[in-house]
Protein backbone atom coordinates (compact mmCIF):
# COMPACT_ATOMS: atom_id res chain seq x y z
CA UNK A 1 0.00 0.00 0.00
CA UNK A 2 1.43 3.13 -1.10
CA UNK A 3 1.91 5.77 1.08
CA UNK A 4 1.75 9.87 0.20
CA UNK A 5 4.39 11.98 1.17
CA UNK A 6 4.40 15.73 2.29
CA UNK A 7 4.98 16.41 -0.79
CA UNK A 8 2.14 14.80 -2.41
CA UNK A 9 -0.18 16.28 0.32
CA UNK A 10 -2.12 19.52 -1.40
CA UNK A 11 -3.87 21.64 1.41
CA UNK A 12 -7.41 22.49 0.28
CA UNK A 13 -7.81 26.34 0.11
CA UNK A 14 -11.55 27.94 -0.05
CA UNK A 15 -11.71 30.03 -3.84
CA UNK A 16 -12.50 33.50 -3.92
CA UNK A 17 -15.70 34.56 -5.96
CA UNK A 18 -15.55 36.80 -9.00
CA UNK A 19 -17.42 39.85 -8.10
CA UNK A 20 -20.60 40.89 -9.71
CA UNK A 21 -19.90 43.38 -12.84
CA UNK A 22 -21.33 46.73 -11.71
CA UNK A 23 -24.88 47.52 -12.68
CA UNK A 24 -24.87 50.32 -15.46
CA UNK A 25 -27.27 53.50 -14.85
CA UNK A 26 -28.65 56.13 -16.97
CA UNK A 27 -27.04 59.13 -16.27
CA UNK A 28 -29.82 62.15 -14.94
CA UNK A 29 -29.73 63.42 -18.78
CA UNK A 30 -29.51 60.28 -21.15
CA UNK A 31 -32.70 58.87 -18.58
CA UNK A 32 -34.87 62.18 -18.89
CA UNK A 33 -34.52 62.02 -22.95
CA UNK A 34 -35.65 58.61 -23.18
CA UNK A 35 -38.89 59.55 -21.15
CA UNK A 36 -39.24 62.49 -23.31
CA UNK A 37 -39.20 60.22 -26.07
CA UNK A 38 -41.50 57.37 -25.43
CA UNK A 39 -44.04 60.46 -24.30
CA UNK A 40 -43.85 61.75 -28.22
CA UNK A 41 -44.05 58.69 -29.61
CA UNK A 42 -47.05 57.85 -27.38
CA UNK A 43 -48.57 60.97 -28.51
CA UNK A 44 -47.50 60.42 -32.18
CA UNK A 45 -49.49 57.40 -31.81
CA UNK A 46 -52.66 59.02 -30.46
CA UNK A 47 -52.42 61.44 -32.49
CA UNK A 48 -52.23 60.11 -35.96
CA UNK A 49 -53.90 56.99 -35.07
CA UNK A 50 -57.33 59.81 -34.88
CA UNK A 51 -56.25 61.38 -37.78
CA UNK A 52 -55.28 58.65 -40.07
CA UNK A 53 -59.41 57.20 -40.05
CA UNK A 54 -61.54 57.11 -42.66
CA UNK A 55 -63.61 59.83 -43.11
CA UNK A 56 -64.80 59.63 -46.43
CA UNK A 57 -65.92 56.47 -48.81
CA UNK A 58 -66.82 57.53 -52.57
CA UNK A 59 -67.93 55.10 -54.89
CA UNK A 60 -67.29 55.46 -58.88
CA UNK A 61 -69.47 53.52 -60.54
CA UNK A 62 -69.25 52.43 -64.43
CA UNK A 63 -72.14 53.44 -65.70
CA UNK A 64 -73.50 55.13 -62.92
CA UNK A 65 -75.08 53.95 -59.69
CA UNK A 66 -78.30 54.84 -57.95
CA UNK A 67 -77.63 56.36 -54.35
CA UNK A 68 -79.28 53.13 -53.06
CA UNK A 69 -76.83 50.93 -55.34
CA UNK A 70 -73.87 52.97 -53.74
CA UNK A 71 -75.24 52.12 -50.53
CA UNK A 72 -75.09 48.98 -50.93
CA UNK A 73 -71.26 48.63 -52.50
CA UNK A 74 -70.06 50.45 -48.97
CA UNK A 75 -72.21 48.19 -47.12
CA UNK A 76 -70.31 45.04 -49.00
CA UNK A 77 -67.18 46.58 -49.00
CA UNK A 78 -66.63 46.40 -45.29
CA UNK A 79 -64.90 49.90 -45.50
CA UNK A 80 -66.39 52.20 -42.88
CA UNK A 81 -66.08 55.17 -41.27
CA UNK A 82 -63.91 55.71 -38.38
CA UNK A 83 -62.07 52.93 -39.43
CA UNK A 84 -57.86 52.40 -39.48
CA UNK A 85 -56.88 53.99 -42.80
CA UNK A 86 -54.01 51.53 -42.80
CA UNK A 87 -56.27 48.55 -41.84
CA UNK A 88 -58.00 49.44 -46.03
CA UNK A 89 -56.67 46.47 -47.76
CA UNK A 90 -57.92 45.91 -51.81
CA UNK A 91 -57.75 42.69 -51.49
CA UNK A 92 -59.94 42.56 -48.55
CA UNK A 93 -62.63 44.88 -49.97
CA UNK A 94 -62.41 42.75 -52.79
CA UNK A 95 -63.09 39.25 -51.24
CA UNK A 96 -65.96 41.43 -48.56
CA UNK A 97 -67.83 43.14 -52.07
CA UNK A 98 -67.93 40.59 -54.48
CA UNK A 99 -69.81 37.97 -52.31
CA UNK A 100 -72.84 39.87 -53.33
CA UNK A 101 -73.31 38.19 -56.86
CA UNK A 102 -74.39 41.50 -58.58
CA UNK A 103 -70.81 43.35 -57.50
CA UNK A 104 -67.66 43.96 -59.06
CA UNK A 105 -64.51 45.35 -57.31
CA UNK A 106 -62.57 46.97 -59.80
CA UNK A 107 -59.74 48.61 -57.67
CA UNK A 108 -59.53 50.09 -54.57
CA UNK A 109 -57.52 53.67 -54.06
CA UNK A 110 -56.80 55.68 -50.54
CA UNK A 111 -56.00 59.35 -50.27
CA UNK A 112 -54.36 60.64 -47.11
CA UNK A 113 -55.33 61.08 -44.58
CA UNK A 114 -59.03 59.44 -44.43
CA UNK A 115 -60.83 58.88 -48.11
CA UNK A 116 -61.57 55.78 -49.61
CA UNK A 117 -62.25 55.10 -53.03
CA UNK A 118 -64.18 52.19 -54.35
CA UNK A 119 -63.99 51.43 -58.26
CA UNK A 120 -67.09 48.95 -58.74
CA UNK A 121 -69.34 47.95 -62.01
CA UNK A 122 -72.95 46.56 -61.04
CA UNK A 123 -74.03 43.33 -62.49
CA UNK A 124 -77.34 43.21 -64.77
CA UNK A 125 -79.48 40.83 -65.92
CA UNK A 126 -79.07 40.56 -69.90
CA UNK A 127 -81.04 37.55 -71.18
CA UNK A 128 -83.22 35.03 -70.17
CA UNK A 129 -82.30 30.86 -70.88
CA UNK A 130 -84.19 27.68 -69.72
CA UNK A 131 -82.65 24.59 -68.48
CA UNK A 132 -84.74 21.71 -67.41
CA UNK A 133 -87.96 23.86 -67.48
CA UNK A 134 -86.32 26.60 -65.64
CA UNK A 135 -85.68 30.20 -66.20
CA UNK A 136 -82.39 31.72 -65.04
CA UNK A 137 -81.28 35.40 -65.71
CA UNK A 138 -77.75 35.97 -67.21
CA UNK A 139 -75.66 38.79 -67.11
CA UNK A 140 -73.54 39.82 -70.30
CA UNK A 141 -70.57 37.59 -69.04
CA UNK A 142 -72.69 34.39 -68.50
CA UNK A 143 -73.01 34.93 -64.65
CA UNK A 144 -76.25 33.19 -63.24
CA UNK A 145 -77.69 35.98 -60.90
CA UNK A 146 -81.46 34.94 -60.52
CA UNK A 147 -83.48 31.36 -60.82
CA UNK A 148 -86.90 32.62 -61.51
CA UNK A 149 -90.14 31.17 -59.89
CA UNK A 150 -92.37 32.43 -62.22
CA UNK A 151 -92.20 33.73 -66.24
CA UNK A 152 -89.23 34.79 -67.45
CA UNK A 153 -88.41 38.67 -67.52
CA UNK A 154 -89.92 39.43 -71.39
CA UNK A 155 -87.66 42.73 -71.57
CA UNK A 156 -84.28 40.61 -72.05
CA UNK A 157 -83.87 38.10 -75.20
CA UNK A 158 -83.59 34.30 -74.45
CA UNK A 159 -81.02 32.46 -75.30
CA UNK A 160 -81.94 29.12 -76.93
CA UNK A 161 -79.60 26.40 -78.05
CA UNK A 162 -76.81 26.48 -75.62
CA UNK A 163 -76.09 23.23 -73.69
CA UNK A 164 -75.56 23.67 -70.02
CA UNK A 165 -73.50 21.40 -67.51
CA UNK A 166 -74.06 23.68 -64.29
CA UNK A 167 -76.69 25.94 -63.91
CA UNK A 168 -75.90 27.98 -59.92
CA UNK A 169 -76.82 30.94 -59.06
CA UNK A 170 -73.99 33.08 -58.33
CA UNK A 171 -71.68 31.40 -60.73
CA UNK A 172 -70.92 31.72 -64.19
CA UNK A 173 -73.15 29.52 -66.57
CA UNK A 174 -70.90 26.17 -67.09
CA UNK A 175 -71.82 25.36 -71.03
CA UNK A 176 -71.65 22.26 -72.84
CA UNK A 177 -69.57 23.88 -75.53
CA UNK A 178 -67.24 26.91 -74.36
CA UNK A 179 -67.42 28.23 -78.10
CA UNK A 180 -71.33 28.49 -77.31
CA UNK A 181 -70.95 31.06 -74.60
CA UNK A 182 -68.57 32.57 -76.27
CA UNK A 183 -70.53 33.65 -78.85
CA UNK A 184 -73.38 34.83 -76.64
CA UNK A 185 -70.95 37.05 -74.72
CA UNK A 186 -69.55 38.66 -77.84
CA UNK A 187 -73.05 39.03 -79.54
CA UNK A 188 -75.28 40.17 -76.17
CA UNK A 189 -71.53 42.76 -75.67
CA UNK A 190 -71.84 44.51 -78.56
CA UNK A 191 -75.58 44.84 -78.65
CA UNK A 192 -75.02 46.65 -75.33
CA UNK A 193 -72.30 48.54 -77.17
CA UNK A 194 -74.68 49.65 -79.89
CA UNK A 195 -77.73 49.79 -77.55
CA UNK A 196 -80.40 46.94 -78.79
CA UNK A 197 -80.35 44.55 -76.47
CA UNK A 198 -83.93 44.92 -76.13
CA UNK A 199 -84.87 44.87 -79.51
CA UNK A 200 -84.09 41.30 -79.62
CA UNK A 201 -86.48 39.00 -78.13
CA UNK A 202 -83.83 35.49 -79.40
CA UNK A 203 -80.50 34.85 -79.88
CA UNK A 204 -79.89 31.42 -81.14
CA UNK A 205 -76.28 29.70 -80.35
CA UNK A 206 -76.47 26.27 -80.96
CA UNK A 207 -73.52 26.77 -83.54
CA UNK A 208 -71.49 29.62 -82.96
CA UNK A 209 -70.53 29.76 -86.40
CA UNK A 210 -74.34 29.67 -87.86
CA UNK A 211 -75.80 32.21 -84.73
CA UNK A 212 -79.47 33.48 -85.48
CA UNK A 213 -81.29 36.02 -83.72
CA UNK A 214 -85.17 37.36 -83.26
CA UNK A 215 -86.02 41.21 -83.32
CA UNK A 216 -88.36 42.26 -81.05
CA UNK A 217 -90.44 43.84 -84.67
CA UNK A 218 -90.28 39.37 -85.96
CA UNK A 219 -87.59 39.58 -88.24
CA UNK A 220 -85.06 36.76 -88.43
CA UNK A 221 -81.54 37.53 -88.81
CA UNK A 222 -78.53 35.73 -89.84
CA UNK A 223 -75.13 36.87 -88.40
CA UNK A 224 -73.13 33.80 -89.11
CA UNK A 225 -69.94 33.72 -86.89
CA UNK A 226 -69.00 36.07 -83.93
CA UNK A 227 -66.44 38.12 -86.72
CA UNK A 228 -67.38 41.54 -87.84
CA UNK A 229 -70.41 41.78 -85.36
CA UNK A 230 -70.09 45.46 -84.77
CA UNK A 231 -70.48 46.20 -88.69
CA UNK A 232 -72.98 43.28 -89.29
CA UNK A 233 -75.25 44.37 -85.66
CA UNK A 234 -74.73 47.84 -86.84
CA UNK A 235 -76.18 46.82 -90.82
CA UNK A 236 -78.91 45.16 -89.62
CA UNK A 237 -80.12 47.81 -87.33
CA UNK A 238 -80.18 49.83 -90.42
CA UNK A 239 -82.17 47.39 -92.94
CA UNK A 240 -84.94 46.81 -90.17
CA UNK A 241 -85.42 50.34 -89.89
CA UNK A 242 -85.80 50.86 -93.74
CA UNK A 243 -87.71 47.68 -94.04
CA UNK A 244 -90.33 48.85 -91.42
CA UNK A 245 -90.43 52.10 -93.09
CA UNK A 246 -91.13 50.26 -96.42
CA UNK A 247 -93.75 48.59 -94.34
CA UNK A 248 -92.47 45.07 -94.99
CA UNK A 249 -93.04 42.75 -91.89
CA UNK A 250 -91.26 39.84 -90.88
CA UNK A 251 -89.03 38.13 -93.15
CA UNK A 252 -85.23 36.73 -92.86
CA UNK A 253 -82.56 39.62 -93.10
CA UNK A 254 -79.39 37.88 -94.32
CA UNK A 255 -76.19 40.03 -92.55
CA UNK A 256 -73.57 37.43 -92.58
CA UNK A 257 -71.23 39.13 -94.47
CA UNK A 258 -70.16 42.84 -92.70
CA UNK A 259 -71.42 46.00 -94.33
CA UNK A 260 -73.99 43.60 -96.61
CA UNK A 261 -77.39 42.57 -95.96
CA UNK A 262 -80.30 40.98 -97.97
CA UNK A 263 -83.95 40.37 -97.00
CA UNK A 264 -86.35 37.93 -97.57
CA UNK A 265 -89.92 38.72 -97.51
CA UNK A 266 -92.03 35.51 -95.80
CA UNK A 267 -93.75 33.96 -98.86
Amino acid sequence: MSQQTPQDFVPWMPQEETPPPPKRTLKPGVKAAFICLAAILVAVVVLFGGLFRIRTITVVAEGGMTESQEKTAIEWSGVEEGMSYFSVSEKKVRASMEKNRYLICQRVEKFLPGTVVLYVQHRYARANVHVLGVTYLLDENGMVLEKLTGSMDDRLPVVTGMQTREVDVGKSIVAGSEEQLNAYRAVIGELLSQGWVEHVSELKVSDPDSLYMLTAKGYTVHLGNTENLRAKIGTVRAVEEELLRMGHKDGVIEASVPAVATYTPVD
